[in-house]
């Protein structure tokens, strides 16, 4: 993916009834946190793996975490991804997770998996906060959350497993699942036509993938966010950053279409614009942004520091100083900047036939028609 050096980017008029600005607006945020959880280690022996060929229990190994600039980052699989794994970052997590779970109206899932499902798998589950709400909504699943770092709690529903894996490895499941979920999974993946289609080979016939994801190039549909902003440079450099590094940072506009090639059927898309602030008017948006300030405050040194160290050669003193331009001007008001999540749910067809078949026909028949509709669908998915 080539890097955007345009301007920044505006949405179509049908796209601004939700985001007005609030002009009565002051910048007062009020956040209850969450117990931290990530403080507990997690106990090994309830990560043994019952696959040993692509995920492990935890190892000293696993455990001796790299320390660059301040910051703690994951060992297994070292450098594969540019955020840090210690408390700050997990703390950024549940943020995140809450902002998401607010985002979809309160929910863990849009997915009509039913009332009992047997399985369901988590990857990059990160500190496990979604594993752990799914698993208590479903008493009748069996929870598997996946990740790099080991950053999960000990306490958990009985019907809660954690694994160190990468979820890039060969798939070894003995078991298909229910439902496989994945969030905020930006700037961590390769190739992700190819983990869509060890999802696809992974959940029952019939069962769902549900995938939310961003598109982190920042936008305003006012144009009062502008290439001189030291917010705008910084998300230039860190999805540069993130290309170079071979991990894409923008996967959220693709994520219907890799489904709909890996073979899924009833793929539907929901485009969220999540505002930097508590600036819209729409009650919704404006909670929606306070959640989104907060984690934004919270997990841009995150983001920011391994990108801009190690594949822009910045010293880590020049970061800190582009830093505290960019939060400057996230407490703009004048700023009225967002960017799209991605929600893209998709089902394994009953036939194990009809993936194959429905791929051949969509590229032999529709070709570039096909993306034309993709198109139109996401500006009437905004209009909305």
């Amino acid at each position: 993916m080539a890097p955007n050096n345009d301007a920044p980017q505006t949405e179509p008029v049908a796209a601004q009834a939700a985001l007005i600005v609030d002009d009565d607006e002051e910048i007062a945020l009020l956040v209850i946190r969450e117990p931290d959880l990530t403080s507990i280690p997690v106990d090994a022996h309830e990560l043994k793996s019952s696959r040993n060929s692509t995920s492990t229990s935890i190892t000293s190994s696993i455990l001796k975490y790299h320390y660059e600039n301040g910051r703690r980052y994951h060992a297994y699989r070292a450098g594969s991804y540019l955020m840090p794994n210690d408390k700050q970052a997990s703390e950024h997590l549940d943020i995140c997770h809450r902002m998401m779970t607010i985002a979809i109206g309160n929910c863990l899932h849009v997915s009509p998996i039913g009332k009992n499902p047997e399985r369901i798998l988590d990857i990059g589950t990160g500190t496990g906060a979604w594993a752990i709400e799914i698993a208590d909504q479903y008493p009748s699943a069996e929870v598997l959350g996946n990740d790099l770092s080991a950053i999960q709690p000990m306490i958990v529903p009985q019907n809660v497993k954690f694994e160190i894996d990468d979820v890039e490895a060969d798939w070894a499941f003995s078991q298909p699942f229910d439902l496989i979920h994945s969030r905020y999974m930006c700037m961590s993946i390769a190739d992700w036509p190819r983990l869509i289609r060890q999802m696809h080979q992974n959940v029952k016939p019939g069962g769902w993938v549900e995938l939310f994801d961003c598109d982190l190039k920042y936008r305003s549909f006012d144009g009062s966010l502008k290439p001189k902003h030291a917010l705008y440079k910084n998300e230039e450099l860190v999805i540069q950053g993130s290309e170079k590094h071979g991990r894409d940072p923008c996967p959220g506009a693709k994520l219907k279409g890799w489904m709909q090639d890996a073979g899924f059927v009833n793929v539907k898309e929901e485009i969220i614009p999540m505002p930097l602030g508590t600036w819209p008017k729409d009650p919704k948006m404006k909670e929606i942004g306070a959640w989104n300030l907060l984690q934004f405050m919270e997990g841009v040194e995150g983001w920011t520091m391994a990108t801009l160290t190690r594949l822009h050669g910045w010293t880590a003193e020049e970061v800190k100083v582009q830093l505290d331009q960019v939060r400057a001007d996230v407490k703009n008001k004048q700023i009225h900047a967002y960017f799209n999540m991605h929600l893209v749910y998709g089902q394994r067809a009953e036939s194990s036939a009809l993936p194959k078949m429905y791929v051949c026909l969509r590229k032999a028949f529709f070709g570039a028609g096909m993306a034309a509709v993709s198109r139109a669908s996401v500006e009437d998915t905004l209009s909305m």
